[in-house]
């Protein structure tokens, strides 16, 4: 005779597919906080470019003289900056300014004549 087999799944392929979506999803969510800190961080960094290059762009200007300021970014970041100029009278003046906030930090630098 003929055998008849029920159509449907079986409490194992339902586990097992059940397992398979947790696992899937449980890789979209990691994927997804990984993008989230890069995004993050890629901001962070480029407020903190535009930070260091604003207070070159200053001293260059002058007055030369060296600083520190505590700018806040406009998601509530907090960068600790700091200036120092080197040399002048005559020579090359060396300005560097350090921007740095959680564990990541920008540094720049650049020379100018008197």
């Amino acid at each position: 005779g003929l055998v008849r087999r029920d159509a449907g799944f079986s409490v194992v392929e339902a586990l097992a597919a059940a397992a398979l979506a947790g696992i899937a999803v449980a890789g979209l969510v990691a994927v997804a906080s990984l993008a989230t800190a890069s995004l993050r961080l890629a901001r962070d960094e480029g407020t903190a470019l535009a930070l260091a290059a604003e207070r070159l762009e200053a001293l260059r200007a002058g007055p030369r003289a060296d600083g520190a300021d505590a700018p806040v970014g406009a998601d509530g970041t907090r960068f600790a900056r700091s200036w120092r100029v080197a040399g002048g009278r005559g020579l090359p003046a060396r300005l560097a300014v350090r921007i740095a906030w959680d564990a990541h930090a920008v540094d720049l630098a650049t020379e100018v004549f008197p």
